[in-house]
Order: C-alpha cells, then structure tokens, then sequence
C-alpha cells in the first residue's frame, strides 16, 4: 500500500461516501469498492442519525472483508451492542438501558437505525457480529487511529482485556458499561473523549435537545491552557433555559494534562463535529469529522502518504467547496 485515506464518522450518509470514494479514486471490484495501491480507515460512527444506515454499514462493511479498508469501532456501534447485550445484573434490561428516562433517551438515540435494519432482524445480528469483531483502535506504524481519543493508559486498560484480533464478548460489554470500573472509565475516553464535569450554571443543550453537564476537553491541543480552550462548548450553545450559554471562564487550567497527546507519531480520529475548512487539529493530531450528515457539510479524508507533520492540503472533501464564479 502507497497510502493510508483516513475517513470522517459517516452516521448514515451513503451518497456522500460513494462521492468521497469516487473523487478518492476507489472502483467497485467484486462487490467492493478498491483502490489500486492505498487502503482507506474509517474511524467509526458509520450508523445513527442518517437517512442510509444501512447502505453505509454495506459499503464499509465490504471494503473491510475484502481488506480494502480498516475500521475501527465508534462510540455509536459500541452503543448498538451494548444496546442489545442482556445485562445478567437487571433481568430483562440491557447493559445500555432501555428503562426509565435514561432509557427513553437511549432508544430515541438508535431509533432510526433500529427502524432501517429491522430490530433483531438477521441483518440486525449480522451487524452486531461484526460490530464485535472491530478493533477499539489501531496503531499502524507511522499512524495511529481512535475514534474518540489516544490515551496510552486507557488502551493498556482495553488491551488487558481484548487480545488483537479476538471479538467483544458480551462479558467485555457489560463490565464496559458498568460505572466504577476501569473498563467503563477506559472505555470513556477512548471512544468518548475525555471530559470535564460542569457546574450547574454551566450547563448547556446539544442540537439534540439533550442537557449536558460536561464538556468535552480538546486533549489534543498542548497550546490550549485556559479553561476557554481547553473545554468545548459548541458556539452558539445555550442553556437549559434557553439563554445564550455565557461560556467558560478565562482562567488557568489543567484539566486537560493526563490526556494531552504529546508523541511524535500522528493521531487520527473522529467524533467532535469539527465545522470549517480541514486542517490538522494541532501538529500530529487530525480529526476528521466534518459533520458529515448535516445538510450542507462535507464527508472528509485524510490521505496520508508517511508524512510525521500532517498538513492542510492532505484533506479530501465530498461535496467539495463551490466552483469559484
């Protein structure tokens, strides 16, 4: 392989995938969609919230058994299985709830791919199969890939308790999604990202509707040192009652230094529905989701060639910026 085309959270957006394929220079051969010498990696979250679930989980699904691409698995397929596994503690439950108003939440957050698949239909099942056999992240020599966050303990965490190559277990899920574990917390951060746990008045609404009550901490980011920039609120948020979100304060923070990425090797990852035009997120940290199942916004890759210093006119996007005149 030449190279590496690292791909953005897709949630459900096929069309802008054949786009990005197609402008990438991926031909559909034998049933899957191949490049003659590179490989392409999705950083997870290929299902949730868009219109063409199904068909995404298809395409990916046969570009990574006929080894032309490399998946690792998103916080969204960690919430299927975990979705679906039975939680030996609540009988009748699951190790991701559907009970209560937690529950509600949980179910009105996966309903529209349960509707698109068909809830416990077989390809219901074939999907969670091979959503178990997905690697929580890759380490690819002169790259790295996660979906959410590189954190070196973390993944000492995980791979103590899932050899390379082996699929989740049910047991794995359920100690992932109890709380006060080391899985659990591992599991966070990893496929989560790591956060800061807010005060009240700070609270805010995502575009979901959901109140949050953390921020998520750019642990990429070594120039960031005030709370303001260390923290990510989106802008534009509000509070629960519907006020402008006042932001957070402008003061000296650590929050962020157990996690901050400091190797030399550059990290690939997704999750953080970055808006704008690509560019590294700092010297050897790329993300790239774009946002792509907003209307309007682009599916995005990183075609990555060796280079330790990833730059600015590495990135691919579908649909690309409008023709000039």
């Amino acid at each position: 392989m030449a190279g590496y085309d690292i791909i953005g959270d897709l949630h459900g957006s096929a069309d802008k995938l054949v786009g990005l394929l197609d402008l990438l220079g991926y031909e559909v051969v034998d049933g899957a969609h191949r490049h003659p010498d590179r490989r392409a990696v999705f950083v997870g979250d290929l299902m949730d919230r868009g219109d063409d679930q199904v068909e995404v989980i298809r395409i990916v699904r046969a570009m990574h058994e006929a080894g032309s691409a490399l998946v690792v698995l998103g916080n969204h397929e960690f919430n299927a299985l975990a979705y679906a596994t039975p939680d030996p503690c609540a009988p009748g439950d699951f190790a991701r709830t559907h009970a209560g108003r937690r529950g509600a939440h949980n179910t009105h957050q996966h309903r529209s791919y349960l509707d698109q698949v068909v809830e416990g239909s077989e390809l219901h099942r074939s999907h969670l199969d091979w959503f178990r056999t997905l690697p929580l992240h890759l380490d690819l020599g002169g790259l790295r890939v996660a979906h959410a966050c590189w954190h070196p303990a973390s993944l000492a965490v995980l791979d103590s308790r899932v050899a390379p190559g082996s699929p989740l277990t049910d047991a794995f899920v359920v100690e992932a999604t109890t709380r006060g574990t080391e899985v659990f917390d591992a599991v966070e951060v990893v496929l989560k990202g790591p956060e800061l746990k807010l005060s009240a008045e700070l609270a805010w609404v995502d575009p979901e509707g959901t109140i949050r009550h953390a921020a998520r901490l750019r642990w990429w980011d070594e120039s960031a040192v005030r709370l303001s920039e260390v923290a990510m609120i989106p802008a534009g948020s509000r509070t629960p009652d519907g006020a402008p979100h006042p932001g957070l304060p402008d003061t000296a923070s650590d929050e962020a230094d157990a996690f901050r990425y400091r190797d030399d090797v550059p990290v690939f990852f997704g999750h953080y529905w970055f808006v704008g035009t690509p560019a590294p997120a700092a010297a050897r940290a790329v993300c790239v989701d774009y946002s792509a199942v907003r209307p309007g916004f682009s599916l995005v890759a990183y075609r990555w060639d060796g280079e330790a210093v990833p730059t600015a006119d590495r990135f691919v996007a579908f649909p690309g910026p409008p023709e000039p005149g």
